[in-house]
Order: C-alpha cells, then structure tokens, then sequence
C-alpha cells in the first residue's frame, strides 16, 4: 500500500509539473485573438528562438511569408513580434500608419546607460525632438550640398595615399575604410579628424565593431529581460555595457566637455557646438523643448557618430566583394570613369549624373546586400487594426527591407547581380519607388544623403586610381557576410593595384 502511495504521489507531482509546464507554455506564447498568424510551435520563455537559430533569420522570414502571408507573427521570448514584408505593406504601416508604429521597442540596455535618451532608441517626443534638431543641424552643416562633398573628397585622398602605400600587394582594407569614413562623421560632429593610426581612434573604432558585435545581448534582452537575472555574464551583456560606456563617456563626453569650455567663443562649426546652442536657445524659449538638453546631447551624438561609421564602410567593402567575383563590371565602371572625368582630376559630386553605370553598381550593390536589410524593430504605440488583423500595443515590429529588395515581381531575377537593372532604355538612371535600401517612414535612416554621396565619390575615386583584384592565389571571397546591426562582408584580402601600374602588366603580359 505504501508503494502505491508513492507511486500515485509521483505521478500526482508529474501532473501537476506537466499542467503548471502547459499552462507556462500557452500563456507565454499564445497570440492574442485577431493577431497575425505565424508558427504555432514555440518553446516556453524562448519562443520560436530556436527555429531563427538555424538559418539567417532573412531567409526563415522568406520560408515563412510563404506559408503565412505578409504580415506574420511569432514569439521572441515571450514577446509577441511582427514581420513585415513586402514593399506595400512596409509603406502601409511605416508610413501611412506612422503614429501606430514609429516607437521603438524599451531597451534594457540603453536604460542602464543613459536612461533612454539619444534619437535611436527612444520614442515620443524625446525622439521627435532628437530627429528634429539633428537633422536641422547635420543639413546647417551642408549634409547633401556641395560644401561637405568638398571634404570629404579631402579625406577621399588621403585614403588613396595610404592605400597605395601597399604597392599592390594584398591586404584588409576594413580598418582603413572603417577609419576614413568614420573621420567624415568625426569632422562633422567632433569638428576633428584622426591620422589611422591613432593609437586612441584606433582603440574607439574596435570598440566600437564589438559594440556592433555584440549588440545581440541587447536585442536578446529586449525580448527576454529574465536573462538579466542569469548569473555569469553568459551573453556578454556587461561587456556591451562597459564598451558602450567607454565610447559614450571615454570618447565622446570630452569632446562634449571641451566645446561647452570655449562655447563663448561663439562659432558653430560642428554637430556639437549648434546642439549646444540649440540648447541655449531652448532653455531661453517659452516654448522650448525640456529634451533638447545636455544628456540628449551626449547620446544623440553617440548616436549619430555609430550612425555614420557602419553602413558606408560595410558596403564599400561590399563593392570591392562584387568586383572581385565580375570584374566585367569593374572594367565598365573604370571605362566610364575614363570617359567622362578622365584621370586628371578626381571624380566630384557634379559627375553623379554622367555617371550612370557607376551609381547603378552601388544601387545593385546595396540591393543585393542591404547592409541593413533588418533595420532596428519598431513597436507599435497603441492597439491597431492592420491588414485586417489586430496588433497589441507594445508589438515589436521588424520590417523586413530583404523581402522588397529580393522581391522578384519587382526586380524580375534577385538573386543575379546585375546593375543594368537600374538603367532604363534611354540609358539614365532608373530608380524604382520599390529600392528602399536605407528604409521608409519616420524612423529612415536620418544620413541617406550623406551615406549615398559618400558611396559615390569613394568608390568612384577607388575604381578611377586602382583596379581590385584577389590575391595572388585567385581565392575570391564568400558572398555570404555575417549579420549584426548590419550586415558585413567576411574578412578578405584584396590587391589594389594602381591603373598605371595594371596597364603596364596588362601590356606585358601581351
């Protein structure tokens, strides 16, 4: 008797452990009446976590938008969470349903270290004031005019000058790009450039890729926050937040603390300075905003400077990537250069319209990679009805930029490389409603007109002085990157050999 006591009061805890597992199960993972439909199996406190694992979360949406339609959902967490896809229903919601879905998710993160400011992370009218007064200020400071093409043409050259130190032999030209692009953003909002090998720009920039790198613990937290209770530091959370620290306070405060000492000298000559004054200008102003104020500074232009130091860099290596594996497409690029600047000066932001073939490449470029292909989720802000479900307030929403620029009913064969797409029979530049590289909505991409004018005078000014070729043993790199906050090529080793140089073997070799 006492046995089978035992063994019903085992298989009493069982039940009760199987119940308690189930009920733990439907309540954390089960989509509210009306939601998007999506996978049904989710693991408790996971979510479907498990199924994104196994593949480039991209192409798991393409598998699923299949099966469920454009507008799905599944659980990161216990975070109910909506996808996107294609380009009517990316448009629909980010813009002609802007005030539902234009906040962004909470950050556990960002709330560590700044309390949630800046103009990334935050919604309402701290962010609308944050996007406001930074994009007054980046176009006052000539962001699409020909005043700023002007330098960065200047840092242009001394990127050539070290990239020809290499005399042709192979090497990884990601610190150099990261660096010279970075040094635009650094003039515009620090007001300084660095030499590439200073010792303390160098130490920002790694900390920066491993910010970039790691920022996975922070997205793993705005779905999960019970890891934050996990002992160790298994997701490296608190090295995030230390490097992110270390940038915000050892590298961009100082610059903070140094313009507030000689604001009286009264020039505005960077990001910084006519933030500063913006301030002054709020505090002095009945109908000033409270947000415009010394910590949004701080994090703002964080913001701005991590803003404008990944993209560009990440898709000039791109470009080199593509050359390698059609040179063809080099060549063109290269004959058109020669044809309408010649080689006696370098390319400027007047030659944009003559060179069609070559804004056609970075237009393909950026459409086949999409460096940001997964741009940062948004949230919707109330309860709305939406392609005939209806989306929870605080849903974390992800536009899915890979599903339009992949679409074959826009763009006919996705998976080619092919930049004749973007030219049209009367041989000028094409550019469908559709390439939506940089996003659409409120939330776009604040540097686009910068980022594109970069693209072209780079690449533009590379492809005139160098050819790019692979390594002496024809190893080409894999067109498959990895995937972070943006998308980046596999590390690779490339020859950039100056134009006179490869006429000279070309002819040899004959």
């Amino acid at each position: 008797m006492t046995a089978l006591l035992e063994i019903l009061d085992i298989n009493t805890g069982l039940a009760v452990g199987v119940a308690v597992l189930s009920l733990l199960w439907w309540f954390s993972v089960r989509r509210p009446a009306g939601a998007p439909p999506g996978p049904w199996l989710a693991v408790p406190l996971l979510g479907h976590l498990l199924l994104m694992m196994k593949k480039d979360p991209r192409e798991q949406f393409t598998v699923w938008r299949r099966q469920y339609g454009d507008v799905l959902s599944l659980y990161l967490g216990s975070q109910l969470v909506v996808v996107l896809n294609g380009y009517k229903v990316i448009k629909q919601a980010l813009v002609q349903n802007a005030d539902a879905f234009s906040d962004r998710p909470h950050s556990y993160v960002n709330e560590i270290i700044t309390d949630s400011k800046g103009v990334i992370d935050t919604s309402g009218a701290v962010w609308k004031d944050q996007r406001k007064v930074s994009l007054d200020i980046l176009r006052e400071l000539g962001m699409g005019k020909n005043v700023l093409a002007v330098k960065v043409q200047e840092e242009i050259k001394e990127y050539i000058r070290v990239i020809s130190e290499s005399q042709g032999q192979p090497l990884d030209l990601r610190h150099w790009t990261q660096a010279s692009v970075s040094n635009n953003i650094c003039s515009i909002v620090f007001g300084k450039r660095f030499e590439y090998d200073d010792d303390v720009f160098r130490n920002y920039l790694r900390l920066v890729d491993v910010v970039v790198n790691d920022w996975g613990a922070g997205a793993a937290l705005t779905v999960m926050p019970f890891l934050r209770y996990l002992p160790g530091d298994c997701l490296n959370l608190k090295r995030v937040v230390d490097n992110m620290k270390n940038v915000l306070y050892g590298f961009v405060k100082p610059f903070v603390d140094e313009h507030y000492r000689r604001s009286d000298e009264g020039t505005v000559d960077d990001f910084i300075g006519a933030y500063i004054r913006e301030i002054h200008h709020h505090r002095n102003s009945q109908s000033g905003s409270p947000h415009i104020n010394n910590v949004n500074l701080l994090k703002t232009t964080f913001d701005v400077f991590i803003g404008g130091s990944e993209a560009v860099p990440a898709t000039i290596l791109w470009t080199l990537v593509y050359f390698l594996h059609h040179p063809d497409v080099q060549d063109k690029c290269y004959e058109e250069i020669h044809r309408v600047v010649g080689t006696e000066r370098a390319p400027t932001i007047q030659d944009r319209p003559q060179l069609v073939y070559m804004e056609a490449v970075i237009m393909e470029v950026l459409r086949c990679v999409n460096p940001v292909a997964l741009p940062l989720p948004h949230a919707t802000k109330c309860d709305v009805d939406f392609g005939g479900y209806t989306i929870p307030k605080g849903t974390v929403v992800i536009a899915n930029l890979y599903s339009v620029m992949r679409d074959p009913e826009i763009f006919g064969d996705p998976d080619r490389f092919r930049p004749e797409r973007f030219i049209g029979e009367d041989g000028k530049l094409w550019r469908p409603e559709e390439f939506i590289p940089f996003s659409v909505g409120r939330r776009n991409c604040m540097g686009e007109a910068l980022a594109r004018m970069e693209l072209f005078l780079y690449l533009s000014t590379m492809v005139q002085h160098f050819q790019f070729l692979p390594p002496e043993t024809g190893e080409l790199p894999p067109l498959q990157g990895v995937l972070g906050v943006t998308y980046r090529p596999a590390p690779f080793k490339v020859r950039a050999v100056p134009r006179m140089c490869s006429a000279k073997e070309t002819l040899e070799e004959k």
